[in-house]
């Protein structure tokens, strides 16, 4: 039998767990902190990986690090190692609970997710799900099972499903439209209330990025309210506080429950599309095929007409 040649190609295997942290963080001082270690060590412990593997594998910046295309191979095997090794002890254990970890922002969460999670419980009893909510893009790892992407609309890659075009549209309360100047035209929308939320790690098109593509050219204002949180935008919408934008998946339920409406027919199709995502090397289990089964049927009327 020939012993791996894995402990002759690396310096340690700590080495990959701090490349890991540090690969995952893009940020040295972060990695240091969940690793309990200090900066300088988890340099050290990269630099002395670079030398071995005979590659540059961070860009080092003032704000933090980049993965060179070096890195980024790296990082690629060891995620998934990790995953797989990670999976196996998992198996091994014969104590514990397996949850399914999904990743979600808190408006996709709070407003279709969970709403709809009774009757996934329902029908499979045995399916635990674990919702984690997040502020940004994440990739599937070790620690998350599944999580939702907006991208191109032609976007692929393995594990991947599409969900439904990005689709932006006025929405509003009933409340809100009882006491105020009807809304006929997208020129009257000029006159209400307009909410927005500025998001730090997701770009969102705004008020006037969405007026101007439905043809109302007005001068560059700021929205009346503004939240560092689309949840929070949605909230206000729902109290009556003005007009939000919604997209078509988080607004989904909110819409078709009368819980919040759409003063026009009028909207924007933004060429991209929300994509359930798991990473691309998981193995596609009975219990992440039974979650990917549910989202395709509990999202299969937005598809409707789609022509994907």
């Amino acid at each position: 039998m020939v012993m791996s040649k894995l402990r002759s190609l690396i310096p340690s295997p700590h080495s990959l767990f701090v490349f890991e942290a540090a690969a995952r963080h893009l940020n040295f001082k972060n990695a240091a902190v969940e690793l309990n270690v200090t900066q300088p060590s988890v340099s050290q412990s990269i630099k002395a990986l670079e030398r071995h593997c005979g590659a540059q594998l961070f860009i080092r910046e003032n704000r933090g690090v980049q993965l060179t295309e070096a890195g980024r191979l790296l990082y690629d095997g060891v995620r998934f190692g990790f995953r797989r090794m990670e999976d196996s002890l998992r198996t091994l254990a014969s104590a514990g609970t397996r949850y399914l970890t999904f990743a979600a922002s808190t408006s996709v969460a709070a407003h279709w997710l969970m709403p709809q999670l009774y009757q996934l419980q329902q029908d499979h009893p045995s399916l635990k799900i674990k919702v984690v909510t997040t502020d940004r893009d994440i990739e599937p790892d070790s620690e998350i099972d599944m999580t939702i992407w907006i991208r191109d609309r032609g976007f692929q890659r393995p594990n991947s499903w599409y969900l439904c075009d990005e689709v932006v549209f006025p929405v509003c309360s009933p409340t809100y439209l009882a006491d105020k100047p009807p809304i006929d035209t997208v020129f009257d929308l000029t006159g209400h209330r307009q909410l927005h939320a500025f998001d730090r790690f997701r770009k969102r098109m705004n008020w006037a990025e969405w007026l101007a593509r439905v043809g109302v050219q007005t001068e560059e204002t700021q929205p009346d309210m503004m939240f560092n949180d689309y949840q929070l935008t949605l909230q206000a919408a729902l109290a009556g506080e003005g007009l939000a934008l919604g997209w078509s998946l988080s607004s989904a339920l909110l819409v078709q429950n009368g819980l919040l409406v759409r003063p026009l027919p009028v909207e924007i199709r933004t060429g991209s599309a929300f994509f359930l995502i798991a990473a691309p090397g998981a193995a596609l289990t009975e219990e992440l095929g039974t979650l990917v089964a549910w989202f395709m049927l509990r999202t299969a009327a937005l598809r409707e007409g789609q022509g994907r």
